[in-house]
């Protein structure tokens, strides 16, 4: 893949070349149309090896959209395309498992689900470059519940405002990534959870929009998932899900006597898991 520096701005297809550019990057990139063709890679021997490892990234995608699927509240304070790095992340984990052959390994969170801890949505500002203090938090795995102390903020001394905003606010998630286990053959479509389809559990919430200066005092902020206890508790006896808890700080602007969020200005990360 090459990336094109070109007089006009251009995007699109032209003499078998593709030209299109992506979040994160301010360079178009250029990619060669052609390869071979999706029967091809299903049938001929000499692609075995690509059909494991499309298996096998096809695991990791299903247990990256739950990732996705509880982040989703703080996508716009993102400033780069998360789905390729996080399921990288997946690797380690689904080399775990040695009692499966290649292209039907797992992938359990479960057995290291601190491998997400600290990810960063945002390569620009991360949030510690933002908050220089970090929170501290508690979560709970058994009671659904979690809490995040954010320190006493002073601009310029532990708050770096990336940008001329006045006011700034908190946003929490909460959410259930669960284990994908492989079992070709059967009726589920290759990868799925323990139970079937996963339950994508997920939630949000938000503080009051917080005046930049002249500060802000420490508060804790308490976030809880609700969930049927019998379901839970079926849940817990399988142990095949990990609970993640992510923070994200926005930036806002008052237009019109209202504030309005500054879209992918910000920082956010996973800050913990359990």
């Amino acid at each position: 893949m090459g990336k094109l520096k070109p007089i006009l701005n251009f995007t699109g297809s032209v003499a078998g070349l593709s030209v299109y550019t992506m979040r994160g990057s301010d360079q178009p990139i250029i990619r060669r149309k052609g390869g071979p063709t999706r029967k091809q890679i299903k049938t001929k021997d000499s692609f075995a090896t690509t059909r494991k490892n499309n298996m096998e990234f096809g695991g990791r995608a299903k247990i990256t959209a739950q990732v996705m699927d509880v982040l989703r509240p703080l996508k716009y304070l993102g400033d780069y395309n998360i789905a390729g790095p996080l399921n990288s992340l997946f690797i380690p984990i689904q080399e775990l498992d040695t009692k499966h052959e290649k292209g039907h390994r797992d992938v359990q969170l479960t057995k290291d689900p601190r491998v997400l801890e600290g990810f960063n949505l945002n390569r620009r500002t991360p949030f510690e470059s933002i908050v220089l203090n970090p929170p501290e938090y508690t979560l709970s795995k058994k009671t659904l519940k979690g809490a995040i102390t954010f320190p006493e903020l002073t601009p310029d001394r532990n708050f770096i405002v990336p940008g001329n905003f006045q006011w700034y606010r908190f946003i929490v998630v909460l959410g259930i990534v669960e284990d994908m286990f492989c079992d070709p053959g059967s009726r589920w479509d290759d990868y799925h959870a323990k139970h079937g389809n996963p339950l994508w559990l997920a939630i949000s919430r938000e503080t009051d929009w917080l005046e930049v200066y002249p500060g802000s005092p420490s508060t804790t902020f308490n976030i809880e998932m609700k969930i049927s206890r019998k379901d839970y508790l079926k849940q817990l006896s399988l142990n095949c899900h990990s609970l993640m808890l992510g923070v994200g700080i926005s930036f806002g602007t008052m237009q019109k006597g209202k504030i309005t969020m500054a879209k992918y200005i910000g920082g956010a990360k996973v800050l913990g898991m359990a």
